[in-house]
């Protein structure tokens, strides 16, 4: 087991429901590692491309990507208004609070972005598992903390984390849309998709609870926890 995942838990008593949720294309309006790739790497989305091909993993898809970068963080931010913050995420954010529940957003992204677009919207200290860059003189630095080797692909390891919420508290919500989502799927104990990776799960029998929208994965809450 991770060790920095259960330095998460410390003094965490078991609690009732944990909610682990995708970032890009599930909280957010569009893919936003894809919006950078788009505007600032000279290589464009080639290693995306590679990447699913599954001639690359993510590591180094994006490795491979940000090498070809020369814009600075002021000007990605500023790129990143573009990322919009779907509508009712944050009335199902309070939500969990009011109920307790566990809350950790689980990205193959990037924790930059990530955390920059939460408090953009007034959002802070969601505990955010995804891939890590800092900014330094000589260039960017990138980490990969949640790497497992079970799941070479990846670069965050998404059942992994789940395991280990699950250790925690008695039921483990999966909410998600893409391709990076499908180990996790098989962890979850409830599983909430929509796009791709609802059509994944239709495809392979996995039991999920579709949904369009936030307003209507709330709907759908209420009916089934």
């Amino acid at each position: 087991m991770n060790q920095k995942i259960e330095k998460i838990f410390t003094g965490v008593h078991k609690g009732d429901i944990a909610v682990l949720c995708d970032f890009d294309g599930t909280i957010t309006n569009l893919p936003t590692l894809g919006l950078i790739f788009r505007e600032f790497a000279a290589c464009g989305m080639d290693n995306v491309i590679r990447y699913e091909r599954g001639e690359i993993d993510m590591r180094e898809e994006i490795r491979a990507t940000f090498e070809t970068i020369n814009a600075s963080k002021e000007e990605m931010e500023l790129a990143l208004q573009k990322v919009k913050m779907e509508a009712g995420f944050l009335d199902f954010l309070d939500f969990t609070k009011n109920k307790n529940y566990g809350f950790a957003i689980v990205s193959d992204g990037l924790d930059w972005y990530i955390d920059h677009i939460l408090k953009r919207y007034g959002v802070q200290d969601l505990t955010i598992f995804a891939n890590e860059i800092s900014f330094e003189p000589q260039g960017f630095h990138l980490d990969f903390p949640w790497f497992d080797e079970r799941a070479p692909r990846r670069g965050v390891c998404k059942s992994m984390i789940a395991r280990s919420y699950s250790n925690h508290y008695d039921k483990v919500v999966f909410i998600g849309d893409g391709s990076s989502d499908v180990d996790i799927v098989f962890e979850a104990d409830v599983v909430f998709a929509r796009g791709w990776l609802a059509s994944y799960c239709s495809g392979k029998n996995i039991e999920h609870i579709e949904f369009r929208n936030w307003e209507e994965l709330m709907n759908k809450w209420r009916m089934v926890l």
